[in-house]
């Protein structure tokens, strides 16, 4: 069995809602595995919107939009308090 990252699906989708989730799914998985080979796992939040993602609920686009949102503010706020992504451990 494939590892996924994900929640299953929910009961009573159509073949057509799930058949797309499965993709989503897929591809987002291949993503998470892809870039883990690199480094490491994505957040807990980068997670859950991948989740969301996979449960139709965004557009990766959204997802893409939504992260990189996330990450700015992140930064933004350890730059300010005096700290660069080297120094944390």
């Amino acid at each position: 069995m494939t590892k996924t990252f994900f929640a299953p699906a929910p009961a009573g989708l159509t073949a057509e809602q799930l058949a797309a989730r499965q993709q989503r799914e897929h591809d987002s998985n291949n993503a998470i595995a892809t870039m883990m080979s690199n480094g490491p796992a994505p957040s807990p939040e980068a997670l859950a919107l991948m989740q969301r993602h996979v449960d139709g609920e965004l557009t990766i686009e959204q997802v893409i939009e939504m992260t990189d949102e996330m990450l700015k503010a992140r930064y933004a706020a350890k730059a300010a308090a005096g700290t660069t992504p080297k120094e944390e451990h």
